[in-house]
């Protein structure tokens, strides 16, 4: 992390009520090549047919314009390109994929916003962090149902979380952190940005484009507030005994002491989600440990 970045990262840790209004000078040439070199070579193309390989090619002079740009506000987003790759359960997901530079763009972005949001996340949520994964948080899964007194564990699964996300809530969430215009504005690009699909442009009311590079971070500050912060802040302490949470990206698991507190918080989970325009699948029941 450059001197600047752990700089932002002392101030979010030092004040969690800080609004940082002025950071997208941090958007540098140097940040943007980060960004390019953190890309995978191999990765699909976008709209604009840009490879990895080619755009190595000038390289520099490619990151001044693209920089030029940023800081005339004359950058535009291109619209993703529309893809399905096959899931577990025999249905396909659809991907969206960013052109060469949004990814660019969009990966400075991410490393310059989790200086701030890596101070704010809870020990509950594995996905998508640095230095974290699926195992740990199976790990810590075992670990609080073998060692501490749960007894009933609420799995939580989210319909196409990706795509019902709404947008306005989520920029009224990363606006309590972030107050830059400019920052605001790139994100609001390319949440809002369409879809090209087999030759059609298609434009959406919800849902934050999953393929984004930005879109993870995105998701975990959504359910950051959404889940994390709600169950901590507001959940626990009205609960007669111990209560945890894991979340991996949107899947979750609740574990409970007791019976009555798992149902107390079933009960309000679907109005809770239903808020923020999400919906949790039915399926998923209470289980006795």
């Amino acid at each position: 992390m450059s001197t600047e970045l752990r700089r932002i990262s002392e101030l979010a840790k030092a004040n969690r009520e800080q609004r940082f209004l002025s950071i997208a000078h941090h958007l540098t040439p140097e940040a943007l090549y980060r960004a390019f070199r953190g890309l995978r070579r191999q990765a699909s193309a976008g709209m604009d047919g840009l490879t990895y390989g080619e755009y190595e090619k000038g390289v520099e002079e490619r990151l001044k314009a693209l920089h030029g740009r940023l800081v005339s506000k004359t950058y535009r987003a291109q619209p993703l390109r529309r893809v399905y790759i096959p899931k577990e359960n025999g249905k396909e997901r659809p991907i969206s994929i960013p052109s060469l530079e949004d990814k660019i763009v969009q990966g400075a972005a991410v490393e310059l916003l989790e200086a701030i949001y890596e101070q704010d996340f809870l020990p509950c949520s594995y996905g998508f962090r640095p230095a974290r994964g699926a195992q740990d948080a199976l790990d810590e899964v075992g670990r609080v149902i073998c060692r501490r007194p749960i007894s009933y564990v609420l799995e939580l699964d989210i319909t196409s979380y990706f795509d019902t996300v709404v947008r306005e809530q989520l920029m009224e969430l990363v606006g309590r952190r972030v107050g830059d215009g400019s920052i605001l504005r790139l994100i609001g690009k390319w949440i809002h940005v369409g879809v090209i699909e087999e030759g059609r442009l298609l434009v959406s009311k919800t849902g934050i484009g999953q393929g984004q590079v930005i879109s993870p971070l995105l998701a975990k500050v959504y359910l950051h507030y959404v889940l994390d912060r709600w169950f901590e802040d507001e959940v626990k302490p009205r609960l007669r005994g111990e209560a945890h949470e894991i979340r991996y990206a949107d899947d979750a698991v609740l574990c409970f002491q007791y019976r009555e507190d798992a149902e107390k918080v079933l009960k309000v989970l679907h109005q809770r989600f239903a808020k923020y325009g999400l919906i949790l699948q039915r399926e998923k029941a209470l289980a006795t440990t």
